[in-house]
């Protein structure tokens, strides 16, 4: 493994711009012609008509891609506890309506996930090692990937993802199917933040949150 240099380094807070339409639905932001991954582990319907009424055409497999052919504003619907729309996508040879509370502009966590760092390592490549010098995490040591992505850790199981530009449905998601917690549903507490025991070390607590620029941040400590 390529030895890593240390250095010391400010700590950029990120306001991320967000394009919503309509209330606030799970994914970030996106617009008519993107291509968007599909983030559900046991795949998303494609269906005739906007509504878990309609007739299934298909099924799109985890990771697959589908092009946003248009995002008219429809009544907001929440599956699995994520609020989000009905868009018009094409996939593959087919057209239909899927919901986007299960669609990222992230790629899909690979076969099989093993932990967030596995994910953020075979997606973004390599990072760097850095130490933060300002800022709440003043004096913690961060792995810098791209996008700005930091992963905070001072050793042993216990971490900092700080995410800038997705929303904590993203998050959530790829910590699922990544394995870091139990659970199938997305609530949040009274902080308005989501929580759940560690998969692998259930002393230990998931904690996903948005600071106060917006940027969201997964926990896992005591």
């Amino acid at each position: 493994m390529k030895q890593m240099q240390q250095t010391h380094v400010k700590l950029l807070i990120l306001i991320p711009i967000f394009l919503f339409y309509g209330s606030l639905g799970a994914i970030s932001y996106y617009d008519n012609g993107e291509t968007l991954t599909v983030m559900a582990e046991k795949g998303l319907n494609l269906r005739d008509k906007p509504s878990t009424n309609g007739k299934k055409v298909t099924q799109i497999p985890l990771g697959a891609q589908v092009k946003v052919l248009s995002k008219k504003e429809t009544k907001t619907e929440t599956i699995e506890g994520i609020k989000g729309y009905w868009i018009e996508v094409s996939f593959q040879k087919s057209k239909g309506y899927v919901f986007d509370g299960f669609l990222s502009r992230l790629p899909s966590p690979p076969k099989p996930c093993k932990s967030l760092k596995d994910y953020l390592t075979k997606t973004y490549g390599s990072s760097k090692l850095e130490t933060i010098s300002m800022g709440d995490y003043e004096g913690k040591s961060a792995y810098r990937y791209k996008q700005s992505i930091l992963y905070m850790t001072e050793g042993g199981d216990t971490f900092d993802l700080y995410f800038p530009e997705i929303s904590m449905e993203e998050m959530y998601l790829i910590g699922k199917l990544c394995k870091e917690f139990t659970g199938n549903t997305f609530t949040l507490d009274e902080s308005n933040a989501f929580t759940a025991p560690s998969k692998n070390k259930p002393e230990l607590m998931i904690r996903i949150y948005q600071d106060e620029n917006g940027v969201t941040i997964l926990r896992k400590d005591l």
